[in-house]
């Protein structure tokens, strides 16, 4: 035993000096003459299979954003369609880390937790940063330089890192296990401020996706076999600027994505800087003196899309004009040729390019069914500046296209009747669909307040609408001017949306430049008071597109008045109904027939959506306190009761043009599915209104609509001409109103006396004016259907009387 402590003496001294003799091994000595190497922001080592990563100590701390892209894939086809990702040129994945030397004498991977503080010397910030913070990763250093350590990234990069692999969209993707052995490292590049690292990714059969039943009283749809998967990926990291851009604080009143960092000025609360996201849009220094005397001039990084060249030809034009549809608003606030779109450069034009470098923005075209488009964001956390963005346009979209377009433009455009639609008006209408992207891609919310803004009488005057659009703002869903009509002689170009005045606006709010001599409090200040006065029009005025209550915020709507837009819409549906066969007369066994014939009956019903939403509610401005405005003001009474006299005429009277015998047959349409279950859920919303009317009569004091006079007009509507034969439509909607009635009148609790005692009333009428009518009732449905619901009223007083005399 006595041998031991100089034995464990010397174990420790060899430990310790092997240590140091591999941290003073210098990667002069330690990089092989046959090893490749790139020089870039870490210089790339390739060396007996083994990647290098040469750390400069000048680096270490500074922010480093890594971002996943799919580069080729093997989506599982049969998918939910709620699953966008999956694609070639899909970013998919992003973080920022940090490198730092650890006390481990190793070289460790942080995850930076990003916080504001204007006073960095005050306790309660000082007690934030004093917080120790693990390290994600941490590394051997296998060799030093002057000024600089080496590690082996190897197993990472080969592995299933989120830093390399999918494994941050796991879920989203569906995969299963990841598979090493069929996975392989393909190569890195190496660049002045960033890295892109590519390799293979195989992924064992995930879970299948679980798709959503049919019904609820269904049992959920098989899902789909799932099956192993394998990628090619893209991992970019993008050195971010050590001066981060400067902030602009968010205002609710503009629709901009945000980005929020924690704020610890203030010990007794807890708040968040909030910033619009934006891109870095700034004069050059030697053009600032001009820029500032409104001369235009190009900015110092434009903004640059480039197009997947994999989108079929004839739209890449189209693709381009609709990114550079956004320059004339850049170009009110003194910027030229802010952004462009253009086609993707070949190896031979560019070699350093590639869709997965995180330095370039792209617009990729998906081989999928999903009938969508997408525009993301890359986001510099501390800033809100967007650094990237990979529009998604998937081929099915165009089919879409085509429908909106045939229900919405066929009464006012031949071109809408043709299948498919010719190539230019294709690619019109994608263009369309590309500016909207894009305008997420520079940080716009969606603005479905915006069309409300537009009189109906104006977006039906060509001339109007060829000097202002038919609303304000593109980035609102107002897919085409549906209200206008044949004799108003619209050009096809008139009945489609462009970038509009609030588009105008909130580009400058977030894009004009202020000298940095200007904080951001300083410049959030100035903004606040130019806002409010902006908002003076109501062309200016944005609300979250989540609204559910004020009629103005709707999507696929268009004009101020909803009911008669919406009249005027079904007028032209009328003629498209009148038509359709001839129309849709393509040799497909009706398949095209099929497909329109569900666009008109998705329109109709959209349209008695944007109905409903005016009856009992609110208009909620969310002003600033300077601003003086209320911020909860009820919809008047006289533009419910139009919502009323509207649903009466296109909702409880039957549609009879809109369901003809035969179309339905040749379509494979029923009433059960296509027509019950639809207009059953609506007429569940629209009986539901008297929970919101009660609301707005509690907090307002101002019963514009009364809930009680509500319900009262609307038993009237849907039980009228009870002595005539009942068709199955309105049986439908008898059926819907008794139910809901008997489901919530014994749920005293929640309903004013009057809405709770006019319930009751109404049930007991209904029972006696149904036993009544069904004595009269010579047709055997109507009078089988009258006696039920007056059976199902017996039964529940009964059971109410029952319960009363047992307390």
């Amino acid at each position: 035993m006595k041998f031991i402590f100089p034995i464990l003496l010397l174990m420790l001294f060899s430990t310790v000096s092997k240590a140091q003799d591999q941290h003073s091994t210098t990667i002069k000595k330690f990089i092989k003459a046959d090893a490749k190497m790139q020089k870039g922001m870490f210089n790339v080592y390739v060396q007996d299979d083994k990647y290098l990563l040469e750390i400069p100590d000048r680096l270490l701390g500074r922010d480093i954003l890594t971002s996943i892209s799919i580069i080729r894939g093997s989506a599982q086809r049969k998918r939910n369609p709620s699953m966008r990702y999956g694609f070639a040129g899909d970013a998919i994945n992003d973080r920022v880390i940090r490198f730092n030397k650890g006390i481990n004498g190793k070289i460790n991977i942080v995850d930076p937790d990003f916080v504001q503080a204007t006073d960095t010397t005050s306790n309660y910030f000082n007690s934030y940063r004093s917080q120790l913070k693990p390290a994600l990763l941490a590394f051997d250093i296998v060799a030093t330089g002057d000024s600089s350590s080496l590690i082996d990234v190897t197993n990472l990069f080969n592995g299933d890192s989120d830093l390399f692999s999918l494994k941050g969209a796991a879920t989203e993707l569906k995969l299963g296990a990841f598979e090493p052995e069929k996975s392989k490292i393909l190569g890195v590049s190496a660049y002045d401020n960033n890295l892109v690292f590519r390799s293979v990714k195989s992924y064992a059969a995930g879970d299948p996706p679980q798709m959503p039943p049919a019904d609820p009283t269904s049992a959920p749809p098989k899902a789909p076999e799932m099956n192993p998967t394998i990628w090619e990926v893209g991992a970019s990291w993008f050195l971010l600027p050590e001066v981060p851009m400067a902030q602009r604080y968010a205002d609710t009143r503009v629709g901009y994505f945000s980005t929020g960092l924690r704020n610890y000025d203030n010990p007794e609360k807890s708040e968040f800087t909030v910033m619009a996201n934006r891109w870095r849009v700034e004069p050059k220094p030697e053009d600032l003196e001009k820029y500032l005397k409104g001369e235009l001039v190009e900015p110092a990084k434009p903004i640059v899309f480039y197009i997947d060249r994999n989108t079929p030809a004839f739209l890449v034009p189209y693709i381009i004009d609709g990114v550079n549809a956004w320059r004339k608003s850049f170009e009110k606030i003194g910027f030229k040729n802010a952004i462009t779109g253009k086609l993707s450069p070949t190896k031979e034009e560019d070699p350093d390019y590639s869709m997965e470098d995180a330095r370039y923005a792209y617009i990729s075209y998906k081989p999928s069914e999903v009938p969508n488009a997408y525009g993301p964001q890359v986001v510099d956390p501390r800033s809100g500046e967007i650094l990237t963005s990979h529009i998604a346009v998937f081929h099915n979209i165009m089919e879409l296209l085509q429908r909106w377009y045939f229900s919405m433009s066929a009464a006012n455009d031949p071109a809408a009747r043709k299948f498919p639609v010719n190539t230019a008006l294709m690619g019109t209408l994608l263009r369309n669909v590309i500016t909207h992207e894009v305008g997420h891609t520079l940080g716009l919310r969606h603005n479905f307040a915006g069309s409300s803004s537009y009189s109906v009488d104006s977006i039906r005057n060509r001339d109007y609408v060829r000097e202002h659009g038919f609303g304000p703002s593109v980035m609102d869903y107002m897919r085409f001017n549906y209200a206008a009509q044949p004799q108003d002689k619209m050009d096809p170009k008139d009945l489609l949306p462009v970038v509009g005045v609030y588009d105008d606006y909130a580009i400058e709010w977030g894009y004009r430049y202020f000298p940095l001599s200007k904080d951001a409090s300083a410049i959030a200040d100035q903004l606040k008071q130019w806002v409010s006065e902006k908002r003076k029009d109501p062309k200016y005025f944005y609300s979250d597109e989540a609204d559910m209550y004020d009629p103005r915020v709707q999507s696929e709507d268009v004009g101020d008045n909803n009911m008669k837009a919406n009249a005027l819409g079904v007028e032209n549906l009328k003629k498209i109904m009148a038509n359709i066969e001839q129309w849709s007369s393509v040799d497909d066994g009706y398949g095209t027939l099929r497909s329109m014939y569900r666009a008109v009956q998705g329109r109709y019903y959209n349209y008695l959506q944007h109905v409903v939403k005016n009856v009992g509610s609110v208009f909620s401005d969310k002003p600033l306190r300077e601003e003086q405005k209320s911020s909860y003001v009820p919809v008047s009474r006289a533009q419910q009761k139009e919502a009323m006299d509207y649903l009466s005429k296109f909702m409880f009277t039957e549609p009879k043009w809109l369901y003809p015998e035969d179309v339905m047959a040749k379509t494979g349409f029923s009433f059960d599915t296509d027509v019950e279950d639809t207009y059953g859920d609506l007429m569940g919303r629209l009986m539901g209104k008297y929970y919101a009317m009660a609301n707005i009569e509690n907090i307002s004091g101002n019963a514009t609509y009364p809930a009680a006079e509500f319900l009262t007009d609307l038993e009237q509507i849907v039980f009228k001409d009870l002595d005539r034969p009942i068709s199955r439509y309105n049986r439908m909607f008898q059926r819907k109103f008794i139910t809901s009635l008997l489901m919530n009148v014994d749920s005293r609790e929640i309903f004013s006396n009057d809405v709770w005692f006019t319930m009751n009333k109404m049930v007991l009428r209904i029972e006696e004016q149904s036993r009544a009518a069904a004595e009269k009732q010579k047709d055997f449905i109507s009078k089988t259907h009258l006696m039920a619901i007056a059976d199902m009223v017996e039964m529940w007083r009964t059971d109410n009387d029952a319960a009363y005399l047992s307390r």
